[in-house]
């Protein structure tokens, strides 16, 4: 397989999103998206700005992971928001995201992707992609919130590090053939933008339903791995604010904000 550099003008030729997708950043290499696009966000940049870049030397994921992020194989890009609604809505930004983002994969794939609370996708167990949000806020507004994104597109089986070889997966493996990383991002940034117009316009329970719908570890028992302690239990879904809703083994319902959770055996 050719890797090609990627092609801003065939994404923005056929973009008709309303908010995002403004204006683009390209790089061959950055630190990471996240941290550029938050350099960009406090200089003053408006809504909808995104940098993309084509390799990582430091992409990282949730709690602190680092993001494997290999040349022109994959998508890593950031998207500079500022919502017109409470902090406390923050964190539903990464469940709107995760929902955008199935909606894409399943536009070029026929298995099912799901969702792993609160931010990666996963197809047959395996992720894909994955959703890294980080906010600026004050107790009464938002500032600016990046949305970082990182989807394995045509990385091979064999390019992958051992570390993530046997538990990541990609849109080639999956497809059997190459996939444009052009449409998959123009095809995204219109998902995105649909669903985030969706939350600021009508508020989260008019996503909840499609993430709900998604979620792949509804009914299942699960460990939470939190700063100050684990435990076991049943992944029920979600409430209205976003949080994880898990039925502890004592009958107790427990409301995780932050946390990892991992599928156990019966």
């Amino acid at each position: 397989m050719i890797a090609l550099p990627f092609n801003l003008d065939q994404v923005q030729a056929g973009l008709t999103a309303k908010r995002l997708g403004t204006r683009f950043h390209y790089f061959n290499e950055l630190d990471s998206t996240n941290t550029h696009a938050r350099r960009l966000a406090e200089e003053g940049a408006p809504e909808g700005e995104v940098v993309v870049a084509e390799q990582q030397t430091h992409g990282r994921g949730r709690l602190g992971r680092r993001w494997v992020s290999p040349p022109y194989v994959n998508l890593y890009f950031s998207i500079i928001l500022r919502p017109r609604f409470s902090p406390v809505v923050a964190p539903q930004l990464t469940l709107m995201a995760a929902v955008a983002l199935t909606d894409a994969v399943a536009a070029f794939i026929s298995k099912p992707p799901v969702i792993k609370w609160p931010n990666d996708i996963l197809v047959n167990g395996k992720k894909l992609a994955g959703v890294l949000t980080e906010s600026s806020c004050s107790s009464e507004r938002i500032d600016f919130v990046i949305l970082g994104i990182g989807v394995n597109v045509n990385l091979m089986h064999g390019s992958m590090p051992d570390t993530i070889r046997e538990r990541a997966t990609s849109l080639l493996m999956i497809r059997e053939s190459v996939t444009s990383r052009e449409e998959f991002l123009r095809r995204l940034i219109h998902d995105l933008d649909r669903c985030y117009g969706i939350l600021e316009e009508q508020g989260f329970g008019a996503i909840a339903p499609s993430w709900e719908a998604r979620f792949g570890l509804h009914g299942q028992r699960v460990r939470v791995e939190m700063v100050d302690g684990s435990f076991t239990g049943r992944a029920k879904g979600i409430d209205r604010d976003g949080a994880l809703l898990v039925e502890k083994d004592n009958g107790e319902i427990e409301r995780i904000i932050a946390g990892d959770v991992i599928p156990v055996e019966h």
